[in-house]
């Protein structure tokens, strides 16, 4: 085996890919995000598919998080009155 010591002649110098996609596996649900740097910095699209029928409850959650959102509202008002 030959022993190699000091600088390599040729250093190759490999671009990095302009155009690209990432995929991100969750529990509940599959994002792809592309992009393309020649166009912008960051993503230039992201689609997220759900497994197992997440998004339809999407709506219900939504409802009930503004009902709690509120009466956590009424709550610190109640105490800021109190004090």
């Amino acid at each position: 085996m030959e022993e190699r010591r000091g600088r390599p002649k040729e250093i190759i110098v490999e671009e990095a890919p302009r155009k690209y996609t990432k995929i991100y596996e969750y529990e509940d649900s599959t994002e792809t995000w592309v992009y393309n740097l020649d166009k912008h910095h960051g993503p230039i699209s992201v689609d997220i598919k759900y497994k197992n029928n997440v998004d339809k409850n999407w709506a219900k959650r939504q409802k009930e998080q503004k009902r709690i959102d509120s009466s956590m509202r009424k709550i610190k008002k109640a105490q800021s009155l109190k004090t």
